[in-house]
């Protein structure tokens, strides 16, 4: 019965959300709703003043990326050598202690993916491991050509992924919303409870680098570069397709196609289209891409589905399902997956549906339009064990909820400070192994 009401509860919300937001991309791309209240008032978009990216801002936002880097690492030698009883009762806390400390739960496959490759890494004669995209080893092997130690290889790639991501993440806002909403972003996002992912043996920070570039591009109407960046995202995380969508949104509001059929200037949009937006479309490429690497591997062009489902008990389902799922592992898992797992994922969904509410009226139609699709991607699968990892690249809900706090800063400081402390204790959690994954 509570899964009954759960559904029809959570369909109701997804309705208006999706009716409220089509109006108003409906009255952006040129309709006139003439006196309908409701339509106009769902048109209430609010105008900032964006500020021009600078050279002094470039060099000011990598150097800050990566000093927080250093200190997170500087942070888990302190968890390792003081919490964790493996490395406290050791004499000597080593540089390669230091980076075993990092090699957790899915490093590992990512390290082996890049040294045997997916023909090669073979786990109870089959290959597993092709649910991993192919972007993060095949740059981590290209590290390794350098840098002669895998561990150190994923952690250099990691690091510099998220210091440029950082700066294109900056530069997004600022020039959308100006300096303050981008300060405020950039430390949400660092101070996230799980930005220590970024940092780790991961795809995380590579896939915050290709979307936040992917972002500033779009924001700048450069079609062409954007789809290519878009190649990497989907390289990098199946949500990685989701940047075709944003770019499509901001076309298409830009270039207002149902104003020009008004005005009998179709053919021009149309033009435009073939010659500008249809750029986009590249971003497939990256599927196509990892489909034929399941092709070559298996001949079968979808079968990270079947591994997927079988071996990591993955299966699409409606995002309620989900829900109803985390909710009764809540109620009855070991403690310490509650507190790692279940309740911040809970957390995260009501928080990111509370930020696309808001930015209905407020935020540009790609801000929500991505924090709403990538949210229901998210939880739309059984099993969701790596939510609050996974929410880490919803990168509208930093900026939404910057922006909002922007006239509070006495709310702005509360949630910077509440996110530090559990930062701290989900950090400390995942240096001593529980399961934060």
């Amino acid at each position: 019965m509570e899964d009954k009401y759960l559904t029809i509860g959570l369909s109701f919300l997804l309705l208006v959300i999706v009716v409220l937001w089509f109006i108003r991309f409906f009255g952006e791309m040129g309709v006139n709703f003439g006196r309908n209240r409701f339509a106009n008032w769902c048109l209430g978009k609010k105008d900032y003043e964006g500020e021009p990216l600078e050279r002094a801002d470039i060099i000011r936002i990598f150097g800050r990326a990566f000093l927080v880097r250093i200190l997170f690492y500087l942070a888990g030698v302190f968890l390792c050598t003081h919490f964790v009883e493996y490395y406290a009762s050791m004499e000597q806390f080593t540089f390669q202690n230091f980076l075993e400390s990092w090699e957790r739960w899915d490093a590992r496959h990512y390290i082996n993916l890049a040294d045997l490759g997916y023909q090669d890494y073979i786990e109870n004669g089959q290959h597993l491991f092709l649910v991993f995209f192919p972007l993060y080893p095949w740059i981590v092997r290209i590290a390794h050509f350098i840098i002669s130690d895998w561990r150190l290889a994923c952690l250099v790639v990691s690091t510099f992924a998220f210091c440029i991501g950082s700066v294109f993440f900056y530069g997004a806002v600022k020039e959308e919303y100006g300096k303050q909403v981008a300060e405020h972003s950039f430390w949400l996002l660092c101070l996230y409870p799980f930005s220590f992912f970024f940092g780790g043996m991961m795809t995380e920070s590579l896939f915050f680098c290709f979307l936040a570039a992917g972002f500033f591009y779009i924001q700048r109407h450069k079609w062409f570069v954007a789809g290519v960046l878009g190649i990497f995202c989907s390289l990098c995380r199946v949500q990685g397709i989701l940047l075709l969508g944003v770019g499509l949104v901001e076309f298409f509001v830009a270039y207002r196609p149902i104003e020009a059929l008004r005005q009998k200037r179709f053919l021009l949009f149309v033009k435009r289209f073939m010659t500008k937006g249809i750029w986009l479309f590249l971003t497939i490429v990256g599927n196509f891409i990892y489909f034929g690497i399941n092709q070559r591997v298996e001949g079968d062009p979808f079968r990270f589905q079947v591994y997927q489902k079988e071996h990591w008990y993955h299966e699409t389902t409606f995002v309620s399902n989900c829900l109803s799922e985390i909710i009764s592992y809540a109620k009855g898992a070991e403690e310490s997956m509650r507190i790692a797992v279940w309740f911040p994922e809970l957390v995260l969904f009501v928080l990111a549906f509370v930020c696309i509410l808001y930015s209905l009226r407020r935020h540009p139609l790609r801000m929500s339009a991505f924090l709403f699709v990538y949210t229901l991607v998210n939880y739309s699968v059984t099993f969701l064990i790596s939510g609050g990892r996974y929410m880490a690249c919803a990168l509208p809900m930093f900026i939404i909820l910057a922006e909002g706090t922007k006239k509070q800063k006495w709310l702005y400081s509360l949630i910077l400070l509440g996110s530090l402390c559990l930062l701290g204790v989900y950090f400390k959690a995942y240096m001593s192994g529980w399961q934060v994954m």
